[in-house]
């Protein structure tokens, strides 16, 4: 029978270790998100296409560093983070988002972005 504790007791904390880091990710996934979308805060903000997912400009702009989230009330206008000011990090953004020749992270088809213009230039 105490064998049989050992390994039911370490799943357990095993599975609370995960529900408190999914729950503390998740958190800090929504204050960001919150953070991006206030009026207050400079940011960049582009109109994903029609097909193309926004979790694929997503994590190309995390990897270069950027800080993005989609808007919570549209699903397909993505908010980048610009504290150093949307027209110091118009350029760099703008080439991110032009890299991104997909449109789905894991089998997504061949997209090409065109010209891609932010909310603020159209």
């Amino acid at each position: 029978m105490g064998a049989l504790l050992i390994p039911v007791i370490a799943l357990v904390v095993v599975v609370v270790a995960v529900a408190v880091g999914a729950g503390a990710w998740s958190s800090r996934r929504h204050a960001s998100a919150e953070r991006v979308a206030s009026p207050a805060h400079p940011t960049l903000d582009y109109r994903v296409p029609p097909g193309q997912d926004p979790a694929v400009l997503l994590a190309a702009l995390a990897q270069e560093g950027f800080t993005a989230s989609v808007d919570p009330r549209d699903t397909h206008l993505v908010r980048v983070s610009s504290l150093a000011g949307p027209d110091r990090d118009r350029a760099h953004v703008r080439s991110v988002i032009a890299s991104v020749r997909t449109t789905g992270i894991d089998s997504g088809a061949p997209h090409d972005p065109g010209a891609v213009r932010f909310t603020d230039e159209e």
